[in-house]
């Protein structure tokens, strides 16, 4: 019991910690903290909350989501998170925008991966207009500009994340790689100079100091008798050691020797136990890293999973309410894949519910959809409008005019390759449709 109670105030303490550095803006830095004080107490809401409103801040609003759900599980009553909650589902299309912001950055990492980077680095600027938080696509897309030489827009972006994370490493590293060589040699230059000890000359010492050399014989010369009779006895013990010193040399190497060879015995098995730790090391390390990737797997899987459930939720809620393009919104998202019926004893089954609102959500969701992005795309605001013509295309992939209209308001952002490459596939896969006519026309076919 002390224990326990120990724990939640070492976890209280990194709390604080996190608090105190996410005041500062120090998002990363408080991050760590927070992870550390729910890995000492998972039931530390005030933790749990505050870590989701920094991975919203910094556009990660599905890992947000997930934390503030996980923190109402754990305790309902008066908790800040189903505010946060709340305020997301009240704002329309936002989670589905998120959602296109992620989708873009992982598509993005899988062009980076295959060497399409002037694709990566169109479908990144996409996903940081969308989330202009968005700190891990915001990174990338600066590693792209730094690659093709647009220092200018990397350095806008790398601070547009110092503004969000002041103490961001990744973004403080990659402006330091950016300045001019000339500077960092400048600078390490001045470094090695401050603090260095100033070396003083040795005065030459004047050996003529004024006398003549006859004076020195005669001022010194009754002392050369003395200075004989020590030098005769010093040549003296000099012949006694040589005559000696084979003898004495011999026995002190092989003493020298028979300790070199114990020594080196002693090493050898030193080395030996040495090997076999690391050895042992390594495949601990091993069972360590498999064992970690599979909870890390897992963790993300029943992440994903609890979403699902969430947007059923709010799915139910809205088709309810009757508010069936909402409801079409979230069923964009919906995996229903991961929906599985529990045997509670009440006949309440999940997948039986969603089979009821399914049908009507796929022959009328996508057309409501359409109507919102045509609005949209009328006001200006193509971004959005290319949103819920992707949550249309989600429901119904054959969507023909929801592909046209969105390839329509990708040109009009100015991104004529997407908007192409959009073109030529209706007019490759629905050469038939009235809208493969006009996607020639806009190609200038």
């Amino acid at each position: 019991m002390k224990k326990n109670r120990h724990l939640e105030q070492i976890s209280n303490g990194y709390y604080n910690l996190g608090l105190s550095l996410a005041k500062e803006r120090n998002l990363s830095s408080a991050l760590n903290a927070l992870s550390i004080s729910l890995g000492l107490n998972k039931k530390n809401t005030d933790a749990r909350n505050l870590y989701g409103l920094i991975q919203f801040e910094m556009g990660e609003e599905t890992k947000a989501l997930i934390s503030w759900v996980i923190s109402i599980n754990i305790n309902p009553i008066n908790n800040p998170a189903q505010n946060y909650l709340q305020k997301l589902r009240n704002k329309s299309a936002y989670l589905e925008k998120s959602q296109d912001a992620i989708s873009k950055y992982n598509k993005a990492i899988s062009q980076i991966k295959t060497v399409n980077y002037d694709m990566a680095r169109i479908t990144l600027k996409q996903a940081v207009d969308i989330r202009p938080h968005f700190v891990k696509a915001m990174l990338a897309l600066a590693l792209l500009d730094i690659r093709e030489g647009k220092s200018s827009e990397a350095k806008k972006l790398l601070e547009n994340v110092l503004a969000i994370d002041r103490f961001n490493t990744k973004a403080i590293t990659y402006l330091e790689e950016m300045k001019p060589l000339t500077e960092k040699n400048a600078r390490k230059e001045k470094l090695s100079v401050i603090g260095s000890p100033v070396k003083k000359e040795k005065p030459v010492e004047n050996v003529n100091n004024g006398m003549p050399v006859t004076e020195i014989y005669k001022n010194y010369s009754g002392m050369f008798t003395a200075i004989n009779v020590g030098i005769g006895l010093i040549v003296g013990a000099c012949a006694m050691v040589f005559l000696y010193m084979p003898t004495m040399k011999v026995a002190l190497n092989n003493a020298h020797n028979k300790e070199i060879v114990e020594i080196s015995q002693q090493l050898n098995d030193v080395n030996l136990s040495i090997e076999t730790l690391k050895s042992e090391n390594e495949g601990l390390n091993e069972q360590v890293n498999k064992l970690t990737e599979v909870n890390n797997t897992s963790t993300e899987n029943m992440n994903y999973k609890l979403l699902q459930y969430v947007y059923f939720l709010g799915l139910i809620k809205e088709y309810n309410t009757k508010n069936y393009t909402r409801a079409a919104e979230i069923f964009s998202n919906l995996d229903v894949g991961q929906l599985t019926d529990v045997d509670n004893g009440l006949g309440i089954s999940v997948t039986g519910t969603f089979a009821e609102m399914a049908p009507k959500m796929r022959d009328e969701g996508p057309k409501l959809l359409l109507k919102v992005a045509d609005g949209l795309n009328r006001s200006g605001d193509f971004a959005g409008a290319i949103g819920y013509y992707d949550a249309a295309l989600r429901i119904s992939p054959d969507y023909v005019e929801a592909k046209y209209k969105k390839a329509l308001a990708y040109k009009a952002m100015g991104d004529v390759d997407t908007a192409n490459n959009l073109f030529t596939e209706i007019i490759t896969n629905y050469p038939d449709d009235r809208f493969a006519n006009e996607s020639k026309k806009e190609r200038g076919y």
